[in-house]
């Protein structure tokens, strides 16, 4: 049955399986330790052996980068633009209207490092949802990434992304912020548990155990206990967060996805920090070089490297971060009218309560609550796949 299955209650609720496997290093806490000594000038080391490592073994005339004008896909410019001046790089930007900031900002850096550019709106980043998840096997609904890929391969076979410096470097800073704010010395494993949740509390809504249908057996005892092993330990708190951020979301939700993305298209993925080497160096790089709470500043080492080649990024970069508000008042409400009120296959079959999801709906129409407009589309995205893996009455080439 597939309510008795707990990969599936873990990804409608954190976006991805704590139990899947990896294919990144598994990070212990033993792992974890303090080395300080010239840590910028080691990490840059490490991310140049990388990309020359990767250029020198592929050879290629031209390679496509995903440049949303923040740390990562930035420094990943400028380190390959210094060890290659004469390589072909065509850098790829996305936003989700006209007016998107990030991509003036990407098109600047790109002339700046002598790179070609092109731009693209996702306004309805659903369109293709059903091939995404055809492709990615699981009720997920943040790849649209897919579409950058698909303009990438237009250019090259190679697409080189910014790939896990928010997770080795420290980039989630609101997260830290509120994490820290929330947090005290006393707290047990699962107090420490129950923060960090609450500082991704767009993965679930407070009445999430209503969500669901009874079809599915639902208990956050058993979510605190996937997470257990990162803060019951003796680790700095933010560490914890880390390693947590690590082993989740790009472990087992970025990277395994992204993969499945390149595969699908005939084409390589490549980011200067996934490399075994530099993100086991990651964990032992002290956290005062990676965040200040004081500034609430994120990638401090990476910062100071853009800096020393005279490049900076305005900390208040979104990245390719949607406007959801705007998405659900064009497309979202409908979509969720159309397949979660409308003979719904996940609701007819007991996972998805229906009550719930019109109690949502008035939620968001009365508060324009951005948690439940969030959940109600990832709750359409387990609709799809639904009819793509279990019902088999949608085809990937579906159109939305």
């Amino acid at each position: 049955m597939i309510g008795n299955e707990p990969w599936l209650v873990d990804i409608l609720t954190l976006r991805y399986a704590p139990n899947s496997k990896i294919t990144l290093p598994s990070i212990k806490i033993s792992d974890i330790t303090s080395s300080p000594q010239d840590v910028q000038k080691i990490v840059e080391k490490k991310i140049k052996a990388n990309i020359v490592r990767f250029i020198d073994s592929r050879k290629p005339r031209r390679i496509s980068l995903a440049l949303s004008g923040g740390v990562d896909s930035m420094l990943a410019l400028v380190l390959i633009r210094e060890l290659f001046p004469d390589l072909k790089i065509q850098c790829i930007s996305f936003g989700f209207t006209p007016e998107d900031p990030d991509i003036l900002a990407a098109s600047v850096a790109a002339q700046k490092y002598n790179a070609d550019f092109e731009s693209f709106l996702l306004d309805n980043f659903y369109s293709n949802l059903p091939k995404q998840i055809s492709i990615v096997g699981e009720p997920k609904t943040n790849y649209y990434w897919y579409s950058v890929a698909e303009k990438a391969k237009q250019y090259s076979d190679i697409l080189v992304t910014g790939d896990g410096g928010d997770e080795l470097f420290a980039g989630y800073t609101f997260r830290y912020k509120a994490y820290l704010e929330a947090f005290r010395p006393e707290c047990t494993w699962l107090d420490r548990v129950k923060l960090y949740l609450n500082c991704h509390n767009r993965d679930w809504v407070d009445d999430q155990d209503e969500m669901f249908g009874p079809a599915i057996n639902f208990s956050w005892n058993s979510i605190y206990e996937n997470l257990r092993q990162f803060f019951d330990n003796s680790l700095q708190p933010l560490q914890q967060v880390c390693i947590a951020d690590y082993h989740g979301k790009l472990a087992r939700d970025w990277v395994p996805a992204h993969e499945k993305i390149y595969s699908a298209l005939g084409m390589s993925g490549f980011s200067p920090f996934l490399n075994n080497d530099l993100i086991r160096h990651s964990f032992t790089i002290p956290m005062t070089e990676k965040y200040s709470s004081m500034l609430n500043v994120g990638k401090i080492t990476l910062r100071k490297i853009l800096h020393d080649k005279n490049c900076s990024v305005d900390v208040g970069k979104r990245g390719f971060t949607p406007n959801l508000m705007m998405f659900w008042n064009n497309h979202g409400k409908g979509f969720v009218t159309q397949f979660l009120l409308d003979d719904s296959r996940v609701i007819t079959g007991g996972l998805i309560s229906k009550k719930w999801v019109q109690r949502a709906l008035e939620t968001v129409d009365k508060r324009h609550d951005i948690r439940y407009m969030n959940k109600l589309l990832h709750i359409v995205g387990f609709e799809v796949w639904y009819r793509l893996f279990v019902s088999k009455d949608m085809s990937p080439s579906t159109t939305l």
